[in-house]
């Protein structure tokens, strides 16, 4: 049985929540940038943990720790 066909019967029980999931999904793939309706936010999450983590070893400095 192909992809194609198990996807056609296993759809045959979702209810439509399901089937705009999954829809979105497959959207989501063909763009192929990997972002959703917010943006691609990697870049910035990368920037603020690699910040909160420095703030962090500031904070343990200072309270007399050795940073984890």
């Amino acid at each position: 049985m192909t992809a194609k066909e198990q996807l056609l019967q296993e759809a045959s029980g979702w209810s439509e929540h399901d089937a705009e999931i999954a829809l979105r999904a497959v959207q989501r793939d063909h763009a192929g940038d990997g972002a959703d309706e917010w943006g691609d936010i990697s870049g910035l999450h990368e920037v603020a943990f690699e910040e909160t983590m420095q703030r962090l070893a500031k904070e343990e400095r200072a309270a007399g720790h050795e940073p984890w």
